[in-house]
């Protein structure tokens, strides 16, 4: 019979201070997550509105137009002039939904290039610039440069800063508005230039307009937030800077991204 007595191992008590420093950090990564989760849905919400307000422009208006041909005249009245309106308006209606698939680029790796995003911009804002008469100038690198970042995300970024500076052409007596979008791109890092030549920022601070609520052009004060907010959530940062750096403007933003695959 073995009588020798085993060792006594005592208990190891919990340390109330370090389970709560360990709770607290568990409650800061789930509210990271949830802030993450939150920015990410409402950029698909957004991009869902944005993909309904492009469709549903164009094609019920062409709807509209033939209805109209249609109804109002009866096989005899239909003339030459009025098949050539018809016409017109199917093309406008295939191109619509040509332009609609442009706005949400498919790719099995989940990658994109700067043409497809630099592209949805200008069609997503096609309507707000030709009421503005504003020129967008593209400066794109030539050939294809892939990086797989959430298209509706990335998308968003810019678009919230072209329509900051669209509305900021109010009221503006520019002779020449124009907006500019430019591309560079390293081993580390991509950015996206975009410059106007409106009206100087109405703030003494110009980073303030990044805050939630700022708004210098009449908005929420949402949009530049929102972009800022997706800039950090994806390691980059988004400046804005009031000089003529760039020939012919007096602003620009500037968004950094990182390069994740070339």
């Amino acid at each position: 019979m073995n009588n020798k007595k085993s060792k006594y191992i005592p208990s190891r008590k919990t340390n109330p201070v370090v389970l709560q420093k360990k709770l607290e950090d568990l409650r800061i990564q789930i509210g990271l997550h949830s802030k993450n989760i939150d920015a990410i849905s409402k950029s698909h919400d957004t991009h869902i509105t944005m993909l309904s307000n492009f469709a549903r422009h164009d094609i019920k208006n062409s709807v509209q137009s033939m209805d109209s041909i249609l109804s109002a005249n009866n096989l005899v009245e239909l003339n030459q002039s009025h098949i050539d309106s018809l016409k017109l308006n199917l093309k406008i209606i295939r191109e619509t939904i040509d332009n609609f698939s442009k706005l949400v680029p498919h790719s099995p790796k989940g990658d994109f290039n700067f043409d497809q995003l630099i592209t949805a911009v200008e069609l997503i804002n096609r309507e707000s610039l030709y009421a503005s008469k504003i020129t967008l100038i593209k400066d794109i690198p030539v050939g294809t440069f892939n990086f797989n970042l959430p298209f509706q995300s990335v998308l968003q970024m810019i678009n919230n800063i072209v329509i900051n500076a669209i509305k900021a052409f109010d009221g503006s007596e520019v002779s020449n508005p124009q907006i500019k979008i430019s591309v560079e791109y390293t081993k580390k890092y991509f950015s996206i230039k975009i410059s106007d030549n409106a009206a100087k920022i109405a703030v003494k601070k110009v980073e303030t307009i990044f805050e939630y609520g700022i708004s210098t052009t009449g908005g929420s004060g949402i949009g530049l937030y929102h972009a800022k907010y997706l800039c950090n959530l994806y390691d980059g940062d988004i400046s804005v800077f009031e000089t003529e750096e760039v020939p012919g403007f007096n602003k620009y933003f500037l968004i950094n991204l990182p390069t994740i695959s070339e």
